[in-house]
């Protein structure tokens, strides 16, 4: 008797929590927020969808299923970056919402629980915007809720070209030095040459090309450089 009475009172219980969170979500839908986040959201802001009908995740964690094009410690360090950087609304929401996101076995309905006892509305029962009783958003992209459904990294297997020398231009403030290399020459070497003119050490120095930062174990033919390509530079303060 004592063992049904408790279940009949946890099953009442877990409904009373689903009432009022539908009731909640039936009141945010009031707020159309569909057109300030389609012009918002940065389409890179998530990584690349699987198709529109796999999903991974339950209940109010449930998202697209994505993949991702970076290695898992990359990953790890992305989404740290994200949860640290968060400076709009309340901070102390931030932190519920991490904890929410990291949780990987927390409960459906202690997630509604924790979130109705917070002030916090999810928008369209998922996790991915919700806002406050102060109208903050608080946006969190797939990438830090569940992890993705595979890896689909880069082939880095390419085929090396002859040897060569080629002319390169590195751009610095608006300035173009003209260096005269081998195309097997790697990325770490270069950033050697270029720590005194630069009057930094080479740590210090970032190369981009092609929209990706080159690597210190890559030689150039690796990043499709050839004669009069121009990779930028950043120095690190």
């Amino acid at each position: 008797m004592g063992c049904s009475s408790s279940n009949e009172k946890e099953l009442q219980s877990n409904s009373n929590i689903n009432n009022r969170y539908q009731q909640r979500e039936h009141n945010s839908r009031e707020r159309d927020l569909e057109p300030y986040l389609q012009s918002k959201i940065n389409p890179s802001f998530n990584f690349p969808e699987i198709d529109k009908e796999t999903y991974i995740g339950t209940g109010i964690k449930r998202i697209k299923a994505y993949k991702s094009n970076i290695p898992e410690a990359e990953l790890k360090k992305r989404r740290n970056e994200f949860w640290e950087t968060r400076i709009e609304g309340n901070i102390d929401t931030w932190n519920f919402l991490r904890e929410i996101c990291e949780n990987k076995d927390s409960d459906d309905n202690d997630i509604k629980a924790f979130l109705e006892a917070n002030d916090i509305i999810p928008y369209k029962n998922c996790i991915n915007v919700t806002y406050d009783a102060n109208g903050f958003l608080y946006e969190i992209p797939n990438y830090c809720i569940q992890d993705p459904f595979l890896y689909d990294l880069p082939n880095e297997n390419k085929i090396k070209p002859k040897m060569e020398n080629i002319k390169i231009f590195i751009w610095k403030e608006g300035k173009l030095i003209k260096i005269k290399e081998s195309n097997y020459l790697n990325v770490g070497e270069l950033k050697k040459m270029l720590s005194e003119s630069f009057k930094c050490s080479d740590d210090k120095i970032r190369l981009f090309f092609g929209g990706k930062e080159m690597k210190n174990d890559k030689e150039l033919w690796f990043y499709n450089i050839t004669s009069d390509c121009t990779i930028m530079s950043m120095i690190i303060k």
